[in-house]
């Protein structure tokens, strides 16, 4: 598709590429504080700064090799690099200085040149192409790599303590919102088009949250009932708190725990606009007051921090800031949550432990080392599943449901 570009557009996306390559920021804040920063682009010109910026992460390692550069470390790298990218997709290059240099030529030809070469074409670091073959084999690991590259869907829960589903869909329709239904999600609804639904009346209400389909598989398999004691020991801002929150029909106790303070209080907000009153925030790095419920939780749930690679399409930067001792470093981590939070569960209780990877390493691995280690041995596993992207078409995640024995 041929597009016009205009020169302070190109500077913008110079602009963000700046600051995520060369000064280490992180995709996402990058394109949210240049949009909110350029409020006079309209949404033509917003949709093309974020889907650049965000290609351009996406795609790094192809764009890379094509523009014959090792690494991006100037101004000028960055725009051989941008320019690369516009001719890869076909557009046609701006008549301005900086892209006087580019060699359309050179470019098809490295592009042609890697063609059946994974790693490269697909943009994906050696390491995680031997641990994505190691788990899953060359054929499954081909379709999940493909679905990286693919946009993620903006998905929605419908809030039951506020609305249901019926009437969410009707408010949407008179907020012009386009959506369509997910088959086997009843409460999940994918929002079309780029629209700022955080601006909507329904969301302000708190008719619904931002929430992926298979996040939404974590909150569920807690087999949450009213009336129950939820520990969330690694709550972050809350999105599944707020889901448990809802299913125990604001009913019982939930104890929200993060290490961050700011992510806790945009937790308390959520719980505010959803219409949750039962929920208790603690900083994790003083959790003194939790003694007394040791043996004495209906769930416990364990959202470890992970390695993210199973999110891949929603933050693609995630392969370019991890690495193998960032990989290590979340496994022990997580190793921890695992055996201290366990001690919480009462008898006949259930742990829950979830991750948005999809690796072994980080998942069932973990759980079976737990399970035969002195912490562990008085849990069962009663289910564990992987969600993979290109099965699913959502978010990759990990949920392993144990059971504590009488």
């Amino acid at each position: 598709m041929q597009m016009k570009w205009h020169n302070n557009l190109i500077f913008g996306v110079i602009e963000g590429l700046d600051k995520i390559f060369l000064q280490k920021k992180y995709a996402n804040k990058v394109v949210k504080n240049i949009i909110e920063k350029n409020k006079k682009w309209g949404v033509r010109d917003r949709g093309l700064i974020s889907q650049t910026i965000f290609e351009c992460v996406r795609w790094y390692r192809k764009y890379i090799y094509c523009s014959g550069l090792k690494e991006l470390n100037s101004q000028k790298d960055l725009w051989d690099f941008l320019g690369t990218y516009i001719v890869i997709k076909k557009q046609e290059l701006p008549k301005i200085d900086q892209f006087s240099s580019i060699n359309k030529v050179k470019i098809e030809k490295k592009q042609f040149e890697i063609k059946n070469n994974r790693k490269i074409n697909e943009s994906i670091p050696d390491w995680l192409d031997k641990i994505g073959v190691d788990n899953f084999g060359e054929e499954i690991w081909n379709k999940e790599v493909c679905e990286f590259n693919k946009r993620s869907h903006l998905v929605i829960r419908c809030n039951t303590l506020k609305s249901n589903i019926i009437e969410l869909k009707k408010q949407l329709e008179i907020e012009e919102i386009n959506f369509s239904e997910i088959k086997n999600y009843p409460n999940a609804l994918i929002i079309k088009g780029k629209n700022k639904i955080t601006n909507l009346n329904s969301y302000k209400a708190g008719f619904f949250e931002i929430q992926d389909a298979n996040s939404q598989k974590v909150a569920l398999s807690c087999s949450i009932k009213p009336g129950m004691t939820i520990i969330d020991a690694c709550a972050g801002a809350g999105g599944k708190t707020m889901h448990i929150g809802e299913l125990l029909n604001n009913n019982g106790k939930i104890f929200a725990l993060d290490p961050d303070q700011k992510k806790l209080n945009e937790l308390k907000k959520r719980a505010k606009r959803n219409g949750i009153n039962i929920i208790k925030t603690l900083n994790s790095n003083n959790i003194k007051s939790m003694v007394g419920f040791v043996g004495k939780a209906d769930r416990v749930l364990i959202d470890a921090p992970c390695s993210g690679l199973g999110v891949i399409k929603r933050n693609p930067d995630t392969k370019l800031k991890m690495n193998p001792l960032i990989l290590k470093s979340k496994i022990k981590i997580q190793k921890k949550l695992i055996n201290y939070w366990s001690k919480y569960v009462k008898e006949k209780g259930e742990l829950i432990y979830a991750t948005c990877s999809i690796f072994d390493q980080e998942n069932k691995n973990q759980i079976r080392k737990f399970l035969e280690n002195e912490n562990g041995k008085n849990f069962f596993l009663k289910k564990e599943e992987t969600y993979l992207s290109h099965i699913t078409g959502f978010d990759g995640f990990y949920i392993a449901q144990l059971k504590k024995c009488e």
